[in-house]
This record gives structure tokens, sequence and C-alpha cells, in this order.
């Protein structure tokens, strides 16, 4: 189950999907299970989410089927071709 909490009450208040995301190509680093990933899905043109934890990468695909969810930490990633418009950083060291 994702975490659903802002423990600094600003979290919201930054990530105005609409604004922040919309029609955008988004990098995910350290996205667990989701629980920043669902705020934005619906307005990204695509999401890709890394995340080292096999476990929560599986839980992310089976609920969000449209995401690049790939199970491997920022050292893996190797895509030179893609660009991103945005890349979100939450939580993850």
């Amino acid at each position: 189950m994702a975490i659903d909490e802002d423990p600094e009450g600003h979290e919201i208040a930054a990530l105005d999907p609409a604004r922040s995301f919309g029609s955008r190509s988004v990098l995910e680093i350290g996205c667990g299970d989701g629980r920043l990933t669902r705020r934005y899905v619906r307005y990204a043109a695509a999401v890709t989410a890394i995340d080292p934890n096999a476990e929560s990468i599986r839980r992310l695909s089976r609920e969000f089927a449209s995401v690049d969810a790939r199970a491997i930490g920022i050292d893996q990633l190797r895509s030179p071709s893609e660009a991103f418009d945005v890349v979100l950083l939450s939580w993850s060291l």
C-alpha cells in the first residue's frame, strides 16, 4: 500500500499536476509503489518510473499499466536517446 502523507504539507501544492506534468515526459526516480505517481500520471504524456525494489515496481505496474516501470537504480538507467521534460525525486537517497 502506498504511503499517502505529506509531512510538511508542501508536496501537494508543489505538485500541481496539470501545470507541472501536463503533456510532459516524466522520469520519476525512487517511485516506490506509486505514492507520487498516482497524483500526476493521468496528466503526463509519458512516465518512466524507476526504483530498485522489484516488489514495489510490480505493485506500481499492476495499478498503472501505461507507466514504463523499471526495477533499477539510477545508476542502471541507460537511456541516452530518451529525453525527459520533468525529473521527479522524492524521499529517495
